[in-house]
């Protein structure tokens, strides 16, 4: 998969940017927030492994699977972070994520790979819309949720029945395809009137 914007490549990984996938996996700003992108005690070595795998499961067409692609910059070549693409196990709903090294934070440069891929893979899959999910003390990833042209739908707080306790609230958002053929398209603020017949315009 390859993806060209203005400033940046969208494409899919390959083994000679396994350095620069360790380096976003050990990212400070990374790790604050998602700790587990790959494994947690996952070394350099590990990485070209990853990679392969990361190109099996883009080649079987597998659109439930996780998925994780590269942003780089055009200019410079340099790989400068990721996005993840995979139906949420929970919710049974496509989610994008984004991931960016905080020498390359705060540029637009996630909003702008994150704008171009969800265009990309709704056209290429049939999808009407995507989620983003985030911890609600991550202001900067809202902004690229925002500017990425996702909307909030709600704030939410799960309760883990498995650990008998509330976990950390979320922000759950909302991006419809350019595309998208449904009729409504539902956010926190809009109304609902029950399911219709048909969902799908004509």
């Amino acid at each position: 998969m390859r993806l060209e914007t203005e400033r940046l490549i969208v494409r899919s990984f390959r083994e000679e940017d396994a350095e620069a996938l360790y380096r976003i996996k050990t990212d400070p700003q990374v790790l604050e927030y998602c700790p587990d992108l790959l494994d947690v005690d996952a070394q350099p070595a590990d990485m070209p492994e990853y990679i392969r795998e990361f190109r099996r499961i883009e080649e079987a067409g597998d659109t439930d699977a996780w998925r994780c692609y590269a942003i780089e910059n055009r200019e410079t070549g340099e790989v400068m972070g990721c996005l993840t693409f995979s139906k949420q196990a929970m919710l049974r709903e496509y989610e994008l994520g984004w991931m960016m090294t905080g020498a390359f934070a705060k540029k637009g440069y996630t909003s702008e790979a994150a704008t171009a891929f969800a265009e990309h893979v709704c056209r290429a899959n049939g999808i009407d819309y995507l989620i983003a999910v985030m911890d609600v003390d991550n202001p900067a990833s809202r902004r690229t949720a925002e500017k990425s042209g996702f909307r909030l739908f709600e704030k939410r707080t799960v309760y883990d029945y498995a650990c008998n306790r509330y976990c950390d609230d979320y922000f759950y958002f909302r991006r419809y395809y350019s595309g998208c053929t449904l009729k409504h398209r539902y956010y926190g603020d809009a109304p609902y009137y029950g399911r219709s017949t048909s969902d799908r315009q004509e």
